[in-house]
């Protein structure tokens, strides 16, 4: 696991099967999100794998000030490419995340499919119904 922390907020990062583990804490500065894009897509591009999914938790997230946006869709556009399938979002049951991702994801997304859970639980079983996680603790190696 790749864990990363500022003043104002940090991540967690890593890899079970087929699915990026991402947890997000506090507000995602521009720093914090040009770090974790960097740390992700290095972990991405070592998957064994053609196609992933991504298990993004934001319940603790304090959202995002508009600079990260265009980084934040260029992200999103190069997932696409590289063979993300899918995204299971943690949100709680709050609108205003719901909203706030998906406007970074606005106008770049054509086939990544994204669903919203209100906890971690239902959102790791969505995933294994795809077949994109399965059960136990196998982790791929991966460089950090």
């Amino acid at each position: 696991m790749y864990s990363f922390d500022t003043h104002y907020g940090g991540y967690d990062l890593d890899v079970k099967d087929r699915t990026l583990l991402l947890t997000i804490r506090g507000v995602v500065e521009l720093e914090l999100a040009l770090r974790f894009m960097l740390q992700a897509k290095m972990m991405i591009t070592q998957l064994p794998h053609n196609h992933w999914a991504s298990l993004v938790d934001l319940q603790d997230w304090g959202l995002h000030p508009p600079e990260i946006v265009e980084f934040m869709k260029e992200f999103q556009q190069w997932a696409e490419d590289n063979g993300q399938l899918a995204e299971a979002a943690v949100v709680s049951d709050s609108v205003l995340k719901v909203l706030a991702r998906e406007k970074l994801c606005e106008g770049v997304r054509k086939t990544v499919h994204q669903e919203y859970f209100v906890n971690k639980h239902e959102a790791e079983e969505w995933l294994r119904i795809l077949s994109l996680l399965e059960d136990g603790d196998h982790h791929h190696p991966h460089a950090v």
